[in-house]
């Protein structure tokens, strides 16, 4: 009878204890950092295809998005702090509540927005921009690269294809005039032909739906670390495969830092 005490007090601890440390891992996920995986070349090439990007979840306050599972739990943001231009955001966007975005912002609350003939203008003062050279993809996709210098100083690098050959969304050399609503925000992908951002359907995002400030690349490879089509055998075959198209260079690199 002992024994069987002892062994019920010995499962229940062990049962607190794991968790213990599932609250630990979500309270670290909801409010401190998470990892950002990016499927696609949106933000190229500041931003690679299957980047694991390390983010600050506290940056901008925290809403219902912060949380796994975005519970309807309160609205708006507590310990809100507004984001600066330039920054890079982890978002839900507002056509798509079951997935995540990552775009640069561009336009604050307010701000009149206008692009005409890809220079960006905001309250009608155009954006800095200046043609650094050419960039090649994995694909060997030519691009031609840009350093865009916003009024606070922040210099980053934009990329237009070379030649559309239909690949690319038509229009997004032309934009607006529009105003950015209130507690709302406006945001572009760095690659400015293949991004599904504010000129199309992001629309104006919600400064609730903000997540979370995308800060460095924590691991980047050619091939998709974990693919769900595949079964656990067929993942552990593909092992060295995925291992040897990592992206050393890329390790802790900077989002923000663009010379190093």
């Amino acid at each position: 009878m002992v024994a069987e005490t002892e062994v019920k007090k010995n499962i229940k601890s062990e049962i607190t204890s794991l968790l213990l440390v599932i609250l630990f891992a979500l309270s670290i996920r909801t409010f401190v950092i998470e990892l950002f995986f990016v499927p696609t070349p949106s933000m190229q090439a500041t931003i690679l295809r299957n980047d694991y990007i390390f983010s600050t979840k506290y940056s901008y306050g925290f809403s219902r998005y912060s949380i796994p599972f975005s519970p309807d739990l309160f609205k708006g943001r507590v310990l809100a702090s507004v984001p600066e231009r330039g920054d890079i955001i982890i978002m839900r966007p507002p056509h798509d509540m079951t997935t995540r975005y990552i775009k640069r912002l561009i336009g604050l609350p307010g701000e009149k927005i206008e692009i005409k003939k890809d220079v960006t203008y905001i309250n009608d003062i155009p954006v800095e921009r200046v043609k650094v050279g050419e960039y090649f993809d994995e694909t060997n996709q030519e691009y031609v690269k840009y350093k865009e210098t916003f009024p606070n100083g922040l210099s980053f690098y934009t990329y237009k294809l070379k030649e559309l050959d239909g690949i690319a969304e038509t229009g997004h050399s032309d934009f607006g005039p529009y105003i950015v609503p209130k507690d709302h925000f406006f945001f572009m992908g760095d690659n400015r032909d293949q991004s599904g951002d504010s000129r199309y359907q992001l629309g104006f995002v919600s400064f609730e739906n903000l997540i979370a400030k995308a800060q460095f690349v924590f691991l980047s490879t050619k091939e998709i670390f974990w693919d769900e089509k595949l079964g656990i055998l067929d993942q552990l075959a593909r092992f060295w495969t995925w291992l040897s198209s990592v992206r050393f260079d890329r390790l802790f690199k900077s989002l923000y830092d663009i010379d190093k």
